[in-house]
């Protein structure tokens, strides 16, 4: 079971059609307290775990890692593209050894980030 963190608390991660589901691992909440820490300023979380109705209603892909409770896409003040450098540098840095891929989604801003699975491209920009 997860537990809330200094900045987070597990409830931010539930899906917010208001289902209840709330299955996040506590990777996910780490990954954004270090992201937090790092950058200074809080973090919102705009999605962390999903059920399959609201997957689909965000136009989120089958068998997303926000459905398995692996993925979150954050925010914050300083903007998409600042949070993903700084996640970015994280990684190159060894402080977020979890993190298996990161997109910034500028138009929309906010980064996902997740733990689901390795891929080859780890960081993906989506301007």
């Amino acid at each position: 079971m997860a537990k809330n963190t200094k900045n987070f608390s597990v409830s931010e991660f539930a899906c917010h059609c208001g289902c209840g589901k709330n299955i996040i691992d506590q990777r996910v909440i780490n990954m954004a307290q270090t992201i937090r820490e790092a950058i200074g300023v809080p973090v919102h979380v705009n999605s962390g775990c999903r059920c399959d109705k609201r997957n689909k209603a965000v136009g989120g892909v089958d068998g997303s890692f926000h459905t398995k409770g692996l993925a979150a896409d954050l925010s914050c003040s300083l903007g998409a593209k600042a949070l993903f450098l700084v996640v970015a540098n994280l990684k190159a840095k060894g402080k977020l050894p979890d993190l298996d891929y990161a997109i910034w989604y500028g138009k929309k801003d906010f980064v996902h980030i997740d733990c689901g699975k390795s891929r080859n491209n780890l960081f993906e920009a989506k301007p």
